[in-house]
């Protein structure tokens, strides 16, 4: 995170554990505002790596799940770097600014996914560089967020991934039920539009942002959930994530056998939890029997703080039986798009 960008946080009323962001001040009254509610939202907690070069667009082709050449400056994607056994190393939003290409992940990956895409650069003339801190980033969710941000910039992207250059703005549409976007920029602008858009929105912490992507049915992977699942499993497939036409990547072989013949056992779910603690990534799901059916990929404490919700893994088999978590009931939620079983 840029130093001039916290102590503007820290003047709205961040609080930091470190170089980590808390909360505004009142966590509990932050967690019941979305998504009823305008809120704003500090992403520097996430990381980003930028590919710049004569051979980026070629590198990233040869590399990632989904196909580079539908990124342009008005239009991101959702797109995955898997090992060579199929299993997903990250998951990945990627966009262009300025001839850049920005891939946004987990941060706590980001060293080891950087260092394994720099192993495969060799001849190639592209660089792959931690580019976390080079740009400021910060997310805006709104039932009113479309004309506040055509009066702010001018214009708003109309569908989810869609971009918008604003001068020395990126603003990029996310899935969610209420308008909601990402904005990439420079510390003087992205000060500016925070401001702006501060007048009817409430500063929050980054469990907003969980909630949002939760809700969306986005998948994140972290450092505990590495090459454990095929994109398929993650629902990648559903979402756009994945180019079946585009050509070789590493696991593509295992990625294109689960499509083609139809294999696939198991797939992610929206769940609710009736538990307040948030259960570590990983943890097992039980059915009736006390047989584990699925795990927790990521969750956070909902709005009401009555129960959490997260995205699990489950046995497509088992996701219509009764299902447990630590002795709490689990149940299956609806989700913004269709499933393979149904």
């Amino acid at each position: 995170m840029k130093p001039e960008w916290k102590n503007f946080l820290i003047e709205q009323g961040a609080e930091f554990d470190g170089s980590d962001l808390l909360h505004f001040g009142n966590p509990e009254r932050e967690r019941r505002i979305p998504p009823q509610g305008a809120v704003l939202c500090d992403l520097s907690h996430q990381g980003v790596i930028s590919a710049t070069g004569a051979d980026a667009s070629a590198f990233l082709q040869g590399q990632l799940s989904n196909d580079i050449n539908q990124v342009t400056a008005e239009r991101a994607q959702l797109s995955s770097y898997s090992s060579p056994k199929g299993r997903a190393y990250t998951t990945f939003q990627i966009m262009q600014r300025q001839g850049v290409y920005y891939l946004s992940l987990s941060s706590d990956v980001l060293e080891a996914v950087l260092k394994r895409l720099r192993i495969y650069v060799m001849r190639s003339k592209v660089a792959l560089e931690d580019a976390s801190e080079s740009l400021v980033h910060f997310g805006y969710a709104d039932p009113e967020g479309e004309q506040r941000l055509k009066a702010a910039l001018g214009n708003y992207p109309k569908q989810a991934l869609d971009v918008v250059q604003a001068g020395n703005l990126t603003i990029i549409r996310q899935a969610a039920s209420v308008p909601r976007f990402e904005i990439y920029g420079e510390l003087d602008d992205a000060r500016q539009l925070w401001n702006r858009l501060s007048v009817h929105a409430a500063a929050v912490g980054p469990f907003a942002w969980d909630y949002f992507d939760i809700e969306a049915g986005l998948p994140k992977i972290t450092a505990a959930s590495m090459e454990v699942w095929v994109p398929q499993m993650l629902n990648l497939h559903l979402i756009d994530g994945i180019n079946f036409k585009k050509g070789c990547f590493p696991g593509q072989e295992i990625v294109a056998r689960l499509k083609y013949l139809g294999k696939n056992k198991r797939q992610m779910y929206r769940i609710a939890i009736d538990d307040v603690q948030e259960p570590a990534v990983g943890a097992s799901i039980q059915d009736a029997q006390g047989a584990e059916v699925g795990t927790i990929l990521n969750s956070t404490l909902s709005p009401s703080g009555d129960q959490v919700e997260a995205l699990a893994v489950l046995k497509i088999a088992a996701a219509a039986q009764p299902l447990s978590l630590n002795g709490n009931k689990v149940s299956v939620l609806t989700l913004p798009y269709s499933l393979d079983s149904e």
